[in-house]
């Protein structure tokens, strides 16, 4: 991986990161807005409570899955980072072979396959950092699904409390609209994930 496509690495894991905590915060919200609604109306909502009370667990497991994700983050970058470098130093022995034409000497070739090596190595591991994050992705993904689940729970439990006028119809509208949010910023993240492993992938 070159430093440009590492760093948009970087920058779509930073940026992913505050749009989870963001949207997250906001299903949060929204769960309790239904929780003070159903309070209100008594038994008439309990079945909405229950849909509401579910939606702010699930909220709580997809903020650890994602703090679980970003754990895998930082070792993948580093690591990237030190086969880059060490590419480079493989390249400056290979540029120094090429001035020096006849008079270069087996050393210098010599090391500069140990660097090569490490690379390798590094590449190695990396492809195996890759697919922990991926298994990080997926389990946020199928939470992402769980809530996505309680979401339509929720618009049903809605229609069939219209007649308390309580404005539950709106309040899952908005539930459904920021896991939207969540599962859409995850499938983009792991789109590119996908890219950067698959090139590291054809290299090995």
């Amino acid at each position: 991986m070159d430093m440009d496509k590492m760093m948009r690495l970087v920058d779509a894991s930073h940026a992913l990161n505050k749009t989870l905590a963001s949207a997250l915060r906001e299903i949060d919200r929204r769960a309790l807005n239904a929780l003070v609604l159903v309070k209100r109306h008594g038994n008439a909502l309990a079945g909405y409570g229950v849909v509401a009370q579910a939606f702010r667990e699930r909220a709580a497991s997809l903020k650890e899955l994602a703090k679980d994700m970003q754990h895998h983050v930082s070792p993948l970058i580093l690591l990237q980072m030190r086969a880059l470098m060490h590419k480079r130093v493989a390249d400056s022995f290979f540029h120094v072979e090429n001035l020096m034409g006849d008079k270069s000497c087996s050393s210098l070739s010599s090391k500069r396959q140990e660097w090569l090596t490490a690379v390798a190595d590094e590449e190695l591991e990396a492809r195996v950092l890759f697919q922990q994050l991926l298994a990080a992705v997926d389990r946020i993904q199928a939470g992402i699904a769980e809530q996505e689940y309680v979401v339509v729970n929720g618009r049903i439990e809605a229609a069939l409390s219209e007649g308390t006028g309580a404005p539950l119809s709106r309040v899952s509208r908005d539930m459904g609209g920021a896991v939207d949010i969540v599962s859409q910023a995850i499938r983009n993240y792991r789109r590119q994930l996908e890219e950067s492993f698959n090139e590291i992938s054809t290299r090995i």
